[in-house]
C-alpha cells in the first residue's frame, strides 16, 4: 500500500470518527424522533464507511460483500423507522 494511500486512510477514519461522534451526541439530545432517527441513521452509515476503510487497508474482498449486506439492512432499517414515524402514511 502506498504511503499516501495510508495517509488518506487515516486522515478520512479520523473524519468519519467525529462525524460518528458528533451525531452520537446529537442522537442523543434531539429535540424529536425524527432527528434522533436522521442521526441514528448517520452514525450506522459512518461504522459501514469505519469498516469499509478497515477493509480497504487489509484487502478483503469477502469483507466487502458483508459491506453491502449491511448498507442494504440499514436502507430497509430507514424506511421501516420512516414508516414508523409517519405513522403508515405517506
Amino acid at each position: 500500500m502506498s504511503p499516501l494511500l495510508t495517509v488518506l486512510l487515516a486522515v478520512s477514519t479520523v473524519i468519519v470518527a467525529a462525524s460518528m461522534i458528533v451525531a452520537a451526541l446529537r442522537a442523543m439530545r434531539g429535540p424529536d424522533d425524527a432527528t434522533r432517527a436522521v442521526m441514528a441513521d448517520l452514525v450506522y452509515f459512518c461504522a459501514i464507511a469505519l469498516f469499509v476503510m478497515f477493509v480497504i487497508r487489509g484487502a478483503s474482498a469477502v469483507a466487502l460483500e458483508v459491506v453491502m449486506l449491511g448498507s442494504l439492512l440499514g436502507i430497509l432499517s430507514t424506511v421501516a423507522l420512516a414508516r414508523i414515524l409517519t405513522r403508515g402514511r405517506r
